[in-house]
């Protein structure tokens, strides 16, 4: 003889137990790096019919059943956002949105599945690879010499630790600021900046400028330095020469060389000289174009300056960063900065069907659906913070509360056990 009183109240410390073991571990991993809190949910168990009862409308019976207690429906993770905390460490990055980090599998484990996490306390190795706390390298693509992105296989995010920026020729240079529309005729003004050859070298870049009646000025090229330039024949000393006429409105209308002719840039518009470097200086003589045209002539102070060169010495490592879109950057003395790789970021279109693997790690299911890869920023509404950590999305004082409840309510369990007992001894007793 049984009663289902007794299985029923079994059922209940049975599903209570779960929750509070749930309640446990979120508790436990309350200051776990971006620990996504679990939450046990109940379900009814399916009730045993009762025949012949019932209330009757209209003919009709309305069903009747007894239930049989109550049992864990699913275990499921809150994947709310935690706090970002910040570390000062370069290397420690959180997420602020949605999706996860990549790693890659775990050498001898049975999947060969890449592992997700929101834990962003990595670091660089003695190989200058990123890696988790565990040592599994965080995945990326490259990021080519022209700044493109290479989407396609996942690699190893590694920095070179002895790289270098290597020194760039100056072929452009840009020239703004304003000429003063109140100079007097003969009046001059000088400007200069550095410009580099092919091995690095610096050089003084000199533009001169006279005025030499309304709305016009005479400008001239040199070198400052051993006049490394020459003219477009090859012959002059280094100099290039020409006319920057205005028009009404204080913009530039023409630009012309010393023999007349306009010159213009890529667009059509009026631009400035060409110079060409010395044969000896850099082989094959290339050119240096420095554009005029964004110089105006408005009345007040004369503040023309060079804006703009693209060339540079050579320079050595000198740090990194990591930027909100997820991409590493290298930055060098000589002020140059170069982007190597870009962080993927995956993502999932059911959370909750991933499966755990500890280590705040999770893999990949039927349930999750395929894994989406993207770039922060970019594919997805999500940005990598450098410098901070997520933290854990535990509540304490909610968890302490849902301790307490599911504390009594598997003492309620217990005591509908310990009825159902004395009712079954009150019953083998009926005989006596």
């Amino acid at each position: 003889m049984s009663l289902q009183s007794l299985r029923t109240g079994v059922s209940g410390l049975t599903a209570n137990q779960t929750r509070l073991d749930v309640i446990s571990n979120n508790i436990s991993n309350s200051s776990t790096v971006a620990f996504k809190e679990g939450r046990a949910a109940f379900s009814e168990v399916l009730g045993r019919e009762i025949l012949g009862s019932g209330q009757k409308f209209g003919g009709a019976v309305n069903p009747s059943k007894v239930g049989r207690g109550a049992a864990v429906a699913s275990v499921d993770r809150n994947f709310a956002q935690g706090s970002l905390d910040s570390t000062g460490i370069k290397t420690d990055l959180a997420l602020s949105g949605d999706g996860f980090f990549i790693a890659s599998p775990q050498e001898g484990a049975g999947s060969q599945q890449r592992r997700l996490t929101r834990a962003g306390d990595f670091t660089f190795n003695q190989n200058g690879e990123l890696v988790t706390n565990d040592g599994l390298n965080v995945q990326g693509w490259k990021i080519n010499e022209a700044g493109e992105v290479q989407t396609g296989a996942l690699e190893d995010i590694q920095m070179d630790m002895n790289a270098q920026s290597s020194a760039k020729f100056t072929s452009a240079a840009t020239v703004g600021g304003n000429l003063s529309a109140d100079a007097a005729v003969d009046d001059t003004s000088s400007i200069s900046t550095v410009v580099y050859d092919e091995q690095g070298t610096a050089y003084n870049a000199v533009v001169e400028f006279e005025k030499t009646g309304d709305d016009q000025w005479n400008y001239t090229v040199r070198a400052a330095d051993s006049a490394p330039f020459q003219d477009g024949n090859g012959e002059a000393p280094g100099v290039a020469s020409g006319t920057i006429n205005f028009a009404s409105d204080g913009s530039v209308d023409e630009i012309t060389d010393s023999t007349g002719t306009p010159l213009t840039g890529p667009d059509g518009a009026p631009s400035g000289p060409s110079v060409a470097w010395k044969a000896d200086v850099v082989d094959g003589g290339q050119d240096l174009s420095i554009d005029l045209g964004q110089i105006t002539q408005y009345s007040g102070s004369t503040t023309s300056k060079f804006q703009s060169q693209n060339g540079n010495t050579s320079g050595e490592l000198a740090g990194y960063n990591i930027t909100e879109n997820g991409e590493l950057q290298l930055n060098y003395t000589n002020g140059e900065q170069q982007k190597t790789y870009q962080l993927a970021i995956g993502n999932v279109n059911n959370p909750n069907g991933l499966e755990q693997q500890g280590d705040n790690f999770y893999t990949t299911t039927s349930a999750s659906g395929d894994l989406q890869l993207g770039r922060a920023g970019r594919d997805l509404q999500t940005s990598v913070v450098s410098g901070s950590l997520e933290s854990s999305n535990v509540d304490l004082a909610s968890e302490f509360a849902d301790l307490i409840e599911a504390q009594r309510s598997y003492q309620a369990s217990s005591r509908v056990v310990t009825t159902a007992d004395q009712v079954l001894q009150e019953t083998v007793q009926l005989k006596r």
